[in-house]
């Protein structure tokens, strides 16, 4: 993703109050509408730029959001993020965001594969086999397991690796 400097994309600074955004936008608007620009893709997509740097900078929570986190406030809004940092909140517990306490021998035993797969459960709603005396419907291959390296930039955008 490259990162967009809405403030420079309107032309005015970090602190512009929002009739300073409001006027800069109308004066880029005017000047890059296609309705003037007919044809010019350049000038179309600067345009765009101008529409979505206004959007963001003139709603006061997604400004406070985007001062906060940069380009990537969407992400972390759409993740949950809230000022102060990620809200686990919503995760802690799958029972119904009760919370629960923890001994020093559950702690010795916190992070084997059983509890990994409940991490993933209750962020990504996954199963994966019987487990507390559930069963979930088998699927072929299901059972089998293999190991690959991925780079952080695969692991964060995805990647396909294939299996034989």
């Amino acid at each position: 993703m490259i990162y967009k400097d809405y403030y420079k994309v309107l032309g005015v600074g970090n602190t512009a109050t929002p009739d300073e955004i409001k006027k800069a936008y109308r004066t880029l608007a005017k000047k890059y509408h296609p309705d003037k620009t007919k044809g010019d893709k350049t000038a179309e997509e600067k345009f765009k730029e101008i529409n979505e740097a206004n959007e963001v900078l003139s709603d006061p929570e997604k400004r406070k959001k985007y001062d906060q986190f940069g380009a990537d406030w969407k992400h972390y809004e759409e993740a949950g993020a809230k000022p102060g940092g990620f809200d686990w909140s919503k995760y802690a517990s799958g029972r119904g965001g009760q919370t629960r306490q923890t001994t020093t021998n559950e702690s010795d035993g916190m992070f084997t594969d059983e509890s990994v797969n409940d991490l993933f459960e209750m962020l990504f709603g996954q199963h994966s086999g019987q487990r507390r005396g559930r069963r979930s419907a088998a699927f072929r291959g299901e059972d089998l397991e293999t190991e690959t390296i991925l780079s952080l930039e695969e692991a964060y955008y995805g990647a396909t690796h294939p299996v034989k």
